[in-house]
């Protein structure tokens, strides 16, 4: 189902109570690997996720790349490798010199020699399996034209399909850009808090507000405005099942493996393709 149908359909007024919130992995399983990396993607796969969140930028040369912060500096060893450049910005490398950084070790020596991905190394690794990706365009002003890259990416990878793929940020001006270009894809709108923006409900479909602020109200309202609600990040059992309660459609945390044990009780099995909802 694409991000359009969804908005054209009628939706209820209080979430059923027998629907459980999809379970997306921040950064990747980034509680047991370390983030924005394809072994955290994979294990978040592995992990049973419906989905896993990357943060993109881009680099000198013209490469989408998953990393979060805006420097290398706290992931990976360029403070050792490169010391005058550990407070450069992402877009200041080229891919070959980000492909010698060390993003594994920080998280723990088992992890030597993980690198940064590509955006369609990520796209690689899910492909085939039952796990979406919702791509974080990360500060997306300081890269003129990511949203055309972006579609580049997304129309030339088999991984790349809309049912499989949302697309969010914290800027609004660079989401409607990317609606533009390509509105089969769902949108999803981060804030900081819990404000709804109506005259954004022609082009999102989702908002992604911080998890502390929302209510079922929150839900309701959101959902009468058009608009899926996910909530980032909650790492706790007990709001887990509060944002569960309230209705809300999708949970980022760094823990997809308490969080199926919070809200299913089940082992991780899968059957049949897992798509955004």
């Amino acid at each position: 189902m694409t991000a359009t149908s969804l908005r054209n359909r009628p939706l209820p007024q209080q979430a059923p109570a027998a629907r459980q919130p999809l379970v997306i992995a921040h950064r990747g399983f980034s509680h047991v690997a370390p983030e924005n990396t394809a072994h955290a993607v994979h294990r978040a796969a592995a992990a049973c996720a419906d989905a896993v969140e990357i943060d993109v930028q881009r680099t000198r040369d013209g490469h989408l790349v998953a990393i979060h912060d805006r420097t290398f500096r706290r992931t990976t060893d360029i403070a050792t490798r490169w010391p005058g450049r550990a407070d450069d910005p992402v877009e200041s490398f080229t891919l070959a010199e980000i492909r010698r950084l060390d993003a594994g070790t920080w998280k723990h020596p088992n992890f030597a020699g993980v690198g940064v991905p590509t955006l369609r190394e990520v796209l690689d690794v899910l492909r085939g399996t039952d796990t979406g990706l919702l791509i974080e365009l990360k500060e997306p002003g300081a890269f003129g034209g990511i949203e055309s890259d972006l579609t580049d990416v997304l129309d030339t990878h088999p991984g790349g399909r809309p049912e499989d793929v949302t697309v969010q940020s914290f800027d609004a001006e660079t989401l409607h850009t990317f609606a533009r270009l390509r509105p089969s894809y769902r949108i999803g709108l981060l804030t900081l808090s819990t404000p709804l923006r109506p005259q954004l409900v022609a082009w999102a479909g989702v908002v992604n507000p911080w998890h502390r602020g929302i209510t079922e109200t929150y839900v309701r309202r959101a959902r009468l405005a058009g608009l899926q609600t996910y909530a980032w990040t909650v790492n706790e059992e007990q709001e887990m099942l509060r944002l569960a309660r309230a209705g809300v459609d999708a949970l980022l945390t760094d823990r997809p493996d308490l969080a199926r044990q919070a809200l299913l009780s089940e082992p991780c099995a899968r059957s049949g393709h897992v798509r955004f909802r």
